[in-house]
């Protein structure tokens, strides 16, 4: 089971890093109690329906190909498998639309607190001069994007053309 393997590497790996053994100790303890835990109370339950599903996959004792009862419980599992994806994805997206609502309402009420606070005229003044700052940076950067532009089109101008007619031998297949 994939379960035995994981402190056999849990502990090459540590030793690789034998300064630090002493701070991953209780990590490969816990590891270790964990397993326990799972193997003491959870195992004996959940190991008769480990063998049956193995033995129904592996068709039998006959070792041939599995029969339509398998198939239909991998249908099953998957369909399940499916579901419970599902279900996630809508816990998801149903968190993050809270949370997204949450940050309107929030800058919402900041936005009237400091109405508030400042008043409706000085406001309105501070709403002036912000709208006035990102015109003017809205202004640089169509500036030095045009000075950019030009300078890229000086590169290029500069870069000597081919002669028509002369042909460079490349490497390659037949780039020319």
């Amino acid at each position: 089971m994939f379960i035995d393997y994981v402190p056999q590497a849990f502990y090459y790996y540590t030793t690789y890093y034998r300064p630090y053994e002493a701070y991953l100790r209780p990590l490969r303890r816990g590891l270790y109690l964990s397993q326990s835990y799972f193997y003491r109370y959870f195992f004996p339950h959940l190991y008769p329906a480990y063998a049956l599903l193995q033995r129904i996959l592996s068709g039998g004792s006959s070792g041939g190909a599995p029969d339509l009862a398998s198939l239909a419980l991998l249908a099953l599992l998957a369909l399940i498998a499916l579901k419970l994806l599902d279900m996630v994805r809508k816990t998801v997206l149903y968190w993050i639309g809270v949370a997204v609502r949450l940050a309107l309402w929030l800058i919402v009420a900041a936005v009237g607190v400091y109405v508030w606070q400042r008043g409706v005229e000085a406001s309105v003044e501070d709403l002036g001069w912000v709208v006035g700052y990102l015109a003017g940076l809205g202004d640089e950067g169509e500036r030095i994007g045009k000075g950019r532009a030009a300078r890229r089109e000086g590169d290029a101008r500069r870069i000597p053309k081919r002669q028509p007619g002369s042909r460079r031998r490349t490497r390659g297949a037949g780039w020319s």
